[in-house]
């Protein structure tokens, strides 16, 4: 079954931009929670493009709308696993990202 849902995520660690292993799509993957629930966030095409281009990282929020659905898993122990997938069909940061340093840490200690 496949619903139709629109939810605020805060990422939990910095989101990827890759080619489709055919190299023909732009694909954008993220990992969030919306509430108390895990979600995997997936874009393809220009939505990729306009996400990676938002250079989001880990505490970001995003607004996403598009289709929800349960996935289904094996972990590298062969244990079960499940939860939440959307396919993003619109999705736009909350409020503009700081721009990232390389190290946040060294500059905190000067």
């Amino acid at each position: 079954m496949t619903i139709i849902a629109a939810c605020v995520v805060t990422l939990k660690k910095p989101p990827s931009f890759k080619l489709a292993k055919d190299g023909t799509m732009p694909v954008w993957s993220g990992f969030g929670m919306a509430g108390t629930d895990a979600l995997g966030i997936t874009a393809f095409k220009s939505l990729a493009e306009e996400l990676d281009a938002l250079h989001l990282g880990e505490g970001d929020a995003v607004t996403v709308t598009g289709t929800i659905s349960l996935n289904t898993w094996d972990g590298k122990d062969g244990t079960p696993h499940r939860g939440l997938k959307m396919i993003a069909t619109k999705a736009e940061a909350i409020t503009p990202p700081a721009p990232r340093t390389t190290n946040p840490k060294k500059e905190q200690n000067q």
